[in-house]
This record gives C-alpha cells, sequence and structure tokens, in this order.
C-alpha cells in the first residue's frame, strides 16, 4: 500500500513539473525571440545579440529568429567561414535528425554551394529519413532545375530520372503534392517517354483549393514540351509566373475566403455565379457573390474584421438581397470581356489591393486577378454599388 502510494505522489509531481517546465521554458523563448526582433548590424550590440542567439539555441536548438538572426549577420560581415561552422556543427551535433540538412539547404544562398554539395547535403537527410517531404521536395526540385538548365544530352537524362522518381515518390506518398506536382511530372514523363504515367497524370483533375493552380501559374502554352520552361519560376518569361507564385497566391486568398465561409465555386452546378474577392493590405476584407438560380437572382456581400494582407479575422457583415433580372442582364453585359482577361497581369506592388473576380457558367469557370483592380475595377465597382455598401476607401 505505501509503495502504492509512493508511486503516485511520484506521479503528481513529475507531472507538475513538466506542465509548469513548458510555460516557463516558452516564455523564456518568447522575451529572447522579441530581443532578437528588430536587427540591427552595429558592432557595439552584435556581440550580445549573438549572446542571446546561442541561448535562445540552447533552449530550442532549431529556433528559426536565432539561426536567421546568426545566419544574416555572418553574411553581412562576409564571414562565410563562419556560416559554414555553424552549420557543419549543427549537423554534427544532430546528424540522425533531417532538420539541420534543410536549413543548410535554406540558406544556401549564403554559402553559395554548387549542386552536387547541396544534393550530397539532402541525400544525407534522405539516408536519415526517405519518408520526410521536405527532403523529397527539395532533392525533385534540384535535380529538376540542373535538367532545365543543362544541354547536354546524357546530363539531362540522368537530371530527370532523378527528379522523375523524387517527384513521383511525393506524389504517391502525400496527396497533398499531387495537384502542384502532376505539372513538373507532366514535363518530365514527356522526356522520358514514360506515356503510361503521363496519362494519369494528365488526367488527373484535382482541385483541393478555392482555384485551380494552372490559372494562377500562367505558364506558356508550350510548358509540357519546352523543356527550358521552368513550372515552379518562370518569372524572366513576358506573363509567366510559375507554381511557387501560384501557390503563394491561393494560399493567401483561400484563407481569406474559408475565414469568410465561402464555398469552391464549381463548374458542374447549374447555378451562375460571379464572386469578387476585394483584399486591401490594411482594410477588412469583403467579399460579393452574385447569384442567377433560375432566372432568380440574388446578391450578398460579407465582411470580415481582419486586413486583407494579414489575419482573416471573423465576419463582421453578412448581408443579402435579391435583384431584377434586368440588374443581372446588365451587369453581365458590362464584363462579358471579362471571360477572354488572362488571369494575372504583371502588375503587382505593395500595400494596395488585390481584386479577385470569378465567374462561373455551365461548363466554364474563369478567374482574374488584378492589382488595384486594373481592367475589372469598373465591373468590380458596379457590383459594391449594387449591394449599397459604403466603402470608405475604394484602392
Amino acid at each position: 500500500m505505501k509503495i502504492l502510494v509512493m508511486r503516485i505522489i511520484v506521479t503528481i509531481v513529475l507531472i507538475f513539473l513538466a506542465l509548469n517546465a513548458f510555460p516557463q521554458s516558452s516564455g523564456e523563448i518568447e522575451k529572447l525571440e522579441e530581443k532578437l526582433q528588430f536587427y540591427n548590424s552595429s558592432k557595439k550590440e552584435f556581440p550580445s545579440k549573438c549572446d542571446i542567439a546561442y541561448k535562445l539555441l540552447d533552449i530550442d536548438k532549431y529556433n528559426q529568429r536565432a539561426i536567421s538572426f546568426l545566419l544574416v549577420s555572418f553574411h553581412d560581415r562576409k564571414l562565410k567561414d563562419s556560416i559554414s561552422y555553424f552549420l557543419d556543427n549543427l549537423i554534427e551535433k544532430n546528424k540522425n535528425d533531417v532538420e539541420p540538412y534543410l536549413i543548410r539547404e535554406q540558406y544556401n544562398s549564403y554559402e553559395k554551394s554548387d549542386y552536387p554539395f547541396r544534393i550530397n547535403n539532402l541525400k544525407k537527410a534522405f539516408d536519415v529519413d526517405s519518408l520526410e517531404t521536405r527532403v523529397n521536395t527539395q532533392l525533385g526540385k534540384l535535380y529538376y532545375e540542373l535538367f532545365i538548365k543543362d544541354s547536354v544530352r546524357s546530363n539531362l537524362d540522368l537530371y530527370a530520372t532523378n527528379s522523375f522518381q523524387y517527384f513521383l515518390r511525393l506524389y504517391q506518398m502525400d496527396d497533398g503534392y499531387k495537384e502542384a506536382l502532376k505539372y513538373p511530372l507532366i514535363q518530365l514523363a514527356n522526356y522520358l517517354e514514360k506515356n503510361s504515367e503521363l496519362q494519369i497524370f494528365e488526367s488527373s483533375k484535382l482541385q483541393s483549393s478555392y482555384f485551380p493552380i494552372l490559372a494562377f501559374a500562367g505558364l506558356p502554352s508550350d510548358w509540357k514540351n519546352n523543356y527550358s520552361v521552368n513550372v515552379f519560376r518562370c518569372a524572366d518569361r513576358y506573363e509567366c509566373f510559375g507554381l511557387d507564385y501560384a501557390m503563394f497566391s491561393i494560399s493567401w486568398y483561400s484563407s481569406q475566403l474559408r475565414a469568410l465561409q465561402e464555398p469552391v465555386l464549381n463548374d458542374s452546378l447549374p447555378t451562375q455565379i460571379f464572386r469578387f474577392t476585394y483584399l486591401r493590405t490594411f482594410d477588412n476584407p469583403i467579399v460579393i457573390g452574385l447569384e442567377n438560380k433560375n432566372d432568380t437572382i440574388l446578391i450578398y456581400w460579407k465582411v470580415s474584421d481582419g486586413a486583407g494582407g494579414y489575419g482573416p479575422g471573423n465576419i463582421i457583415v453578412n448581408k443579402s438581397k435579391t435583384l431584377t433580372l434586368k440588374e443581372w442582364e446588365d451587369f453581365t453585359e458590362k464584363n462579358e470581356y471579362f471571360w477572354s482577361l488572362p488571369t494575372l497581369k504583371n502588375d503587382s506592388g505593395f500595400d494596395g489591393s488585390q481584386w479577385i473576380l470569378e465567374g462561373k457558367r455551365i461548363g466554364q469557370y474563369h478567374v482574374v486577378d488584378r492589382w488595384c483592380g486594373g481592367d475589372i475595377k469598373k465591373i468590380c465597382k458596379y457590383l459594391i454599388e449594387l449591394t449599397g455598401l459604403k466603402i470608405k476607401r475604394i484602392y
């Protein structure tokens, strides 16, 4: 009986210590991170800030704020040897973790290592955990970049084969990667003449978010067979943005639409819909929908208390009203040109607004995204007028 009581007491004490240790550690991390929040490159502050960064790493060995501060500082002071020493040491202490290898790849622009070094670094991470999605992603992308850049046939075969294998592993391992990876896999399968796999990728219609990735990538028409087109980053080509840009934009816009409790528009549904998503950097996000269901016209509008360029927030306005068929016809006549507009234009900027207009009719879906309105500003402002919503700043 005494042994049982002692075990219970010891268990309670251990639970108490565990529960209290984490908040203290967490609080200390936050305090130290706050001290590193504003980077100061002055010689006077540098030693003390370095001490803070290393204290952070003692508590949290992969703390991003601390690692970023140290490596940025070393880079600004042209201390390349210090960067390599820090990363070598991080790997040496944590050989059985994939994280230090990924950190080295993340900060490769500071070390300026060549492709063989980077691939070898990531293959060590692959040996630690072959199922780590980030490792497979980075290896696939490095071989893919070499495939795009090189011109020697024997090299291209090797790079394409390796890139295809890592991307295919990801595609089969995690459904979350299928929608984006189908595009480089189609391109690589074309080059490698893998016709059966090519049919599988081309037949995939998966759309996991609010918008089709290909629309926001803006790839050139010959991307499938033009092996100089980097489908991830093709910003050097006019009106070509790439999958990285597409996934960034879609993630941002989708978070706002989810917060506004909006559905994904499906072109197979009988309802005709136009939806305007208005994201101003510092002002409340707004969405306006105009629907025609068997000639019954409804317009609705929602506003959240977040900011278009920051957190989405919660819905604070959710209203709707019916419109006449004439008002619907007036709107559709004004915006018939919308269907022929390209989704993207090279017109982005800072601290302004994104105007995203979607249209859905039977068998057709289209989306246009413009910085500060552009060539859809007039019809989107007409939608605002139809709601009667009073907006102090339209920009």
